[in-house]
C-alpha cells in the first residue's frame, strides 16, 4: 500500500495567514467595543426615534352662528392623509393603488412623498372620512389615516364674502374667519408615541401638550334677510351686466347688520370653487366708489345744521350751473324746486347751489361725523375708509361736485351706516358684526335736520319720484337713488357705465331698518340707480319687515295703499334718469 504525501506548509507562509486571522477577528473585535462603549446612546436613540414619534392631536375650529343661533359655519369630519417615507419606500409596488384611491396621478403621489420631511410627508388634507376608509383597507405601511375636520358653510355663496374661508391648515384665509381667527383658532395638542415597525401606535409616551378647541362666533346676521338681499342682488347683476355689487341692511337704533352680500360669490364647500379671488371679495367694505346723487342728502344736512340756508328756501335750477369752467346740469328740467324736490327729483343744480351756500368745513365736517372717511370697525380685513380730500383743499368746483357724489368715495357699508344717523333722528351708530358688542352712539345732526330729511326722502319712493321702484306696498319707505359713471382714467366719464346705488330705510314714518344696495360698472339697459338698486331693496326689505314682524300702516280699518298711477315707459326714464348723474 502506498503512502499519502502530506505537504507540510513553509513557516513564513503559516505565520502570514495566522497574522492576518488574527488582526480580522481584532477588527471586528474593535468595531463591536466601539459600538457597546463609545455609541451606544447614539444608536439607541436612533433606534427609538424609528419607532418613537410625536403626532397631533386634533382640535375643532370654533363655530361661526347667526343671531338666532342657526349654525353658519360648522365642523364636520375629515381626514388628513400623510405617509412615512423611510417606511413606505419599501412597499412602491403599492403606491398605483395608493394614487388611485387617493384620485392622484401615480406622478402626483410621488411628488407629494418626494416633498415631505425624512419621515413625515402631507398627502392630502381635510379630505372626506370615505376615502380614508377606502385607503386604511389597503393596509399599506408608511401610509396613514388621521381624522380631523373641515370647514362647512351651510349657506355658501350666500355667505362666502362675509364669513370668509380657512386655509388648509384650518387657520383663517379671508372674511371674519380671518378677522376673528385667534378667537375662532383650534389649537392642536401633541402626543408621543411608540409604534410597531408597520406604523400601528402600540403605546401613547407621554401627552407633550393637551389640545384647546376655539371659541364659537355669534354674529348679528339675519340668515333670512341674508338670502333674500343677496339672490336679488345676484339677479340684478346679471340683468344689468354689473362687475360687482354689495348690500347691507342694519337695525338704525342699535347699528347691528342684519345682512351683507355681496356679488360675485362662490361655494365654499366645493373643492375649486373659488379659485378666483375676486369671487369671495366682501364688495360691501372693500370697494370704494363716487357715490352719486345717495350724498346730497348729506351736504344739505350741512347746510340746515349750520343755517346757511333755511329748510323753506326755494332754487332756481332752470339753467345749467356753471363751476371751474364745466357745467353741473340736471338730466330732467325744472324752474324752481325747494329742498324736498330737490331731493325728490335728484336735482344736480339745486343741491350744488345749496353746497356753495355752505362753508367748506362744514360739509366735510358732516361727512366725517357720519362715517365717510373712516374706516369701520367691523373686524373684517381690507375694510376701507374711501377716500375723503381735506376741505382746505377743495376750490369751487370740488366744493360743488363733492356734494353731488363726484371727488369722493365710499362703501356700501359706509352708507347704510350714513343714513342710519338720518332714520334714527340724529345719531352715528358703530355698525356692529358680533353680537354683544356695546353700542356706540354719538349725536352728529340736531333731531329737526334729522326728521326734515326724513320727510322729504319719503317723496324719492312716491310717484315722480326717481326712487318710485323703491316703493313698498302698505309701507312708507325713504330713500335716495344715486349713479355716479365711472371714470374713463382720461379726465372724462364712460357715459354708459355707471355706478347705482340706492339707499333706504323702513318705514318710512318710523325707521327700524335701513338698506345700501349698490352695482357697480352696469352697461345694459336703464342703468340708473332707480331702476337698478331700488327693485333690490324693495323685494329684500319687504322680506325683512315680514320676517321681524314689522307689520304695514294702517289706514282706518285697512292696510295703507300707494296710490300711484301706473307706471308708464316713459315715467319709467324720466324717473330713472334724475337718479343721479
Amino acid at each position: 500500500m502506498a503512502e499519502t504525501s502530506v505537504k507540510i506548509l513553509p513557516s513564513g507562509r503559516a505565520r502570514w495567514l495566522i497574522i492576518i486571522l488574527l488582526l480580522g477577528f481584532a477588527a471586528v473585535l474593535a468595531r463591536d467595543l466601539r459600538l457597546q462603549l463609545l455609541e451606544h446612546q447614539t444608536l439607541r436613540s436612533q433606534g427609538r426615534m424609528r419607532y418613537l414619534r410625536t403626532l397631533p392631536l386634533p382640535s375643532e375650529r370654533g363655530v361661526i352662528t347667526a343671531r338666532n343661533g342657526e349654525p353658519l359655519a360648522v365642523n364636520v369630519k375629515a381626514v388628513t392623509i400623510w405617509a412615512d417615507p423611510a417606511i413606505l419606500d419599501k412597499h412602491q409596488n403599492h403606491w398605483g393603488a395608493i394614487a388611485q384611491v387617493l384620485h392622484l396621478s401615480p406622478a402626483s403621489f410621488a411628488e407629494r412623498v418626494a416633498g415631505g420631511g425624512a419621515d413625515y410627508a402631507y398627502i392630502l388634507r381635510q379630505i372626506p372620512p370615505a376615502l380614508g376608509k377606502k385607503l386604511d383597507a389597503l393596509q399599506v405601511p408608511g401610509i396613514y389615516v388621521q381624522n380631523t375636520s373641515r370647514s362647512y358653510y351651510p349657506l355658501g355663496a350666500v355667505t362666502a364674502p362675509l364669513l370668509g374661508m380657512v386655509n388648509l391648515q384650518h387657520q383663517g384665509g379671508t372674511g371674519l374667519e380671518l378677522g376673528y381667527n385667534q378667537w375662532l383658532a383650534a389649537y392642536p395638542g401633541k402626543e408621543k408615541v411608540l409604534e410597531d415597525g408597520h406604523g400601528q401606535i402600540v403605546h401613547v409616551d407621554k401627552i407633550l401638550r393637551l389640545p384647546r378647541a376655539g371659541h364659537a362666533l355669534q354674529l348679528t346676521i339675519n340668515p333670512q334677510i341674508q338670502y333674500w338681499a343677496y339672490m336679488t342682488l345676484l339677479a340684478a347683476q346679471r340683468h344689468f351686466g354689473a362687475s360687482n355689487g354689495s348690500a347691507v341692511v342694519m337695525d338704525v337704533r342699535t347699528g347691528q347688520v342684519l345682512a351683507m352680500a355681496s356679488v360675485p360669490s362662490c361655494n365654499p364647500n366645493n373643492i375649486g370653487s373659488c379659485s378666483n379671488p375676486m369671487d369671495y371679495v366682501d364688495n360691501a367694505v372693500h370697494q370704494a366708489f363716487e357715490p352719486g346723487s345717495v350724498i346730497k342728502p348729506f351736504a344739505i344736512a350741512a347746510a340746515l345744521a349750520t343755517h346757511s340756508v333755511r329748510p323753506t328756501a326755494r332754487f332756481n335750477v332752470s339753467h345749467p350751473l356753471w363751476v371751474g369752467g364745466y357745467p353741473i346740469t340736471d338730466d330732467v328740467t325744472h324752474h324752481i324746486l325747494n329742498i324736498e324736490h330737490i331731493l325728490k327729483y335728484s336735482s344736480c343744480i339745486g343741491t350744488a347751489k345749496i353746497a356753495l351756500k355752505t362753508p367748506r368745513r362744514d360739509i366735510y365736517a358732516m361727512y366725517r361725523a357720519v362715517g365717510f372717511g373712516d374706516v369701520p370697525q367691523v373686524a373684517l380685513p381690507g375694510t376701507t375708509s374711501g377716500v375723503l380730500p381735506a376741505w382746505e383743499g377743495w376750490g369751487k368746483a370740488r366744493h360743488a361736485t363733492i356734494s353731488i357724489g363726484y371727488g369722493i368715495s365710499v362703501t356700501t357699508l359706509q352708507l347704510a351706516d350714513a343714513y342710519a344717523a338720518i332714520a334714527n333722528g340724529g345719531y352715528h351708530i358703530r355698525p356692529v358684526l358680533v353680537k354683544g358688542e356695546p353700542l356706540v352712539k354719538r349725536r352728529v345732526m340736531p333731531f329737526w335736520v334729522a326728521n326734515d330729511l326724513r320727510r322729504w326722502l319719503r317723496s324719492v319712493a312716491e310717484p315722480n319720484g326717481t326712487g318710485i321702484l323703491a316703493a313698498i306696498p302698505g309701507y312708507a319707505v325713504a330713500g335716495k337713488t344715486g349713479t355716479a359713471d365711472l371714470a374713463n382714467g382720461k379726465d372724462g366719464f364712460f357715459h354708459h357705465r355707471t355706478n347705482a346705488t340706492f339707499v333706504g330705510f323702513a318705514p318710512g314714518r318710523d325707521p327700524q331698518l335701513v338698506m345700501a344696495v349698490t352695482l357697480r360698472d352696469s352697461d345694459k339697459f336703464w342703468n340708473f340707480g332707480g331702476v337698478e338698486a331700488a327693485p333690490v331693496f324693495r323685494v329684500t326689505m319687504e322680506h325683512a319687515l315680514e320676517q321681524l314682524d314689522i307689520g304695514p300702516e294702517w289706514c282706518g280699518k285697512s292696510v295703507c295703499r300707494l296710490r300711484a298711477p301706473d307706471i308708464t315707459t316713459a315715467q319709467a326714464e324720466i324717473w330713472s334718469e334724475g337718479g343721479g348723474n
